[in-house]
């Protein structure tokens, strides 16, 4: 809008028509100033109430405010292709449901989220879409709430993917994440969802049932995951005098060879998420180097690992001792894959806190990943 001064306001004076004119236009920029900030207001409100609903999500966990839009943070969900869903309440006014999904490949998607508002989890609802801010989010309204129909005369798959207009909250929301990223066509035949879920005590084990029972990840991994937390001097203790380990700083000149050494560790396309979580405040690495080649790299946000590769346990170790050396807090929390080596075993006897993690999958246990090089993963992100 125009601004007006003082002498645009003395030079109309007297002269009635214009005089209408410039006033209609000064109470209009009024009016659209106002609107502007109900909007933005608004707009806070609502991420206000998402961040309140995913707060203990497992993404959230590993990058906190970075993981949304919140206080301009740069944000890792603005940066990615990710898909995302929102449910709101009948009224359009609050979320009652969120969820995410990474993209892998055309038949493999990991679910990073899916959360239901407590009240919500009981219930069966029909939606409505409505315009959302982009092509990647998916924006619904509760049109029709009712406690949830008995279907246990019906067959897992029919409870699961009977087409019905109303569902569980938490089945619209992965639904239409499911036609938003891989597609539901042949769903049951050649593609495949994962999700990671903690499982620590009885709360948690009921989201676990409404994961496998209402939304299908009929499908446990084989390997036993955890989010551990360790004295930060156990991960510095890790160095050795006599390594040939090279750690250097993560720069810009190492991101290509970074994305290089990572398409490595799996079929799937990881440039995207990397370069995300690259870019997302607060957000450094180490690498380490042999021979001017990347030989595994390490990243980490505030006093979390999110991720550890490397060629060999000798080179993570490096890694993770170098990783340390950088951070202030006398703790370091992680991700890890029990069994993956001595040292993760080890680091997790020695906790001070384990979360145990549960991996499921709606089809088919993923094997296409070098899981000998991964110390840490990125859990609550995408597959490792």
């Amino acid at each position: 809008m125009d601004d007006y001064t003082d002498s645009d306001i003395r030079n109309a004076w007297g002269h009635p028509q214009r005089s209408v004119v410039l006033w209609i236009k000064i109470e209009v920029g009024r009016v659209f100033g106002v609107l502007m900030a109900i909007g933005t207001v608004q707009k806070t409100m609502e991420t206000i109430c998402l961040s309140s609903l995913v707060e203990n999500s497992l993404p959230v966990t590993a990058l906190g405010a970075s993981f949304l839009p919140i206080n301009n943070n740069s944000e890792f969900l603005k940066n990615t292709s990710a898909q995302t869903a929102t449910i709101l309440d009948e009224q359009g006014n609050n979320p009652i449901a969120f969820g995410s999904f990474i993209q892998c490949n055309g038949k493999q998607a990991y679910c990073m989220l899916g959360e239901v508002a407590n009240e919500y989890k009981d219930d069966s609802i029909c939606v409505k879409e409505v315009e959302s801010d982009g092509k990647l989010n998916s924006l619904y309204q509760v049109t029709k709430r009712e406690p949830m129909p008995d279907y246990s005369g019906e067959t897992l798959f029919e409870q699961v993917f009977a087409n019905r207009d109303n569902k569980p909250v938490h089945l619209h929301l992965l639904d239409s994440l499911i036609e938003a990223s891989i597609g539901a066509q042949e769903m049951d035949v050649c593609k495949n969802l994962t999700v990671d879920i903690v499982t620590n005590d009885e709360k948690t084990k009921a989201n676990l049932a409404s994961w496998r029972d209402t939304v299908g990840f009929v499908v446990s991994d084989r390997y036993l995951y955890e989010g551990i937390t360790v004295n930060r001097f156990e991960l510095l203790a890790l160095a050795k005098d006599d390594s040939q380990v090279n750690i250097e700083d993560l720069n810009a000149e190492k991101t290509f060879p970074i994305l290089d050494y990572d398409a490595e560790l799996t079929i799937f396309d990881r440039a995207d998420y990397l370069t995300a979580l690259l870019q997302t405040a607060e957000v450094k690495g180490k690498v380490a180097m042999s021979n001017g080649l990347v030989n595994g790299y390490v990243l980490t946000l505030r006093d979390r690992i999110l991720q550890c590769y490397g060629e060999d346990e000798e080179t993570t170790n490096a890694l993770l001792a170098a990783a340390a050396a950088d951070m202030a807090n006398p703790e370091v929390s992680m991700y890890v894959r029990l069994g993956s080596s001595d040292t993760i075993d080890q680091l997790a006897q020695n906790a001070t806190s384990r979360v145990q993690i549960t991996r499921l999958h709606s089809r088919t246990i993923v094997s296409n990943v070098k899981w000998n090089k991964v110390a840490c993963m990125n859990v609550g992100l995408h597959l490792f």
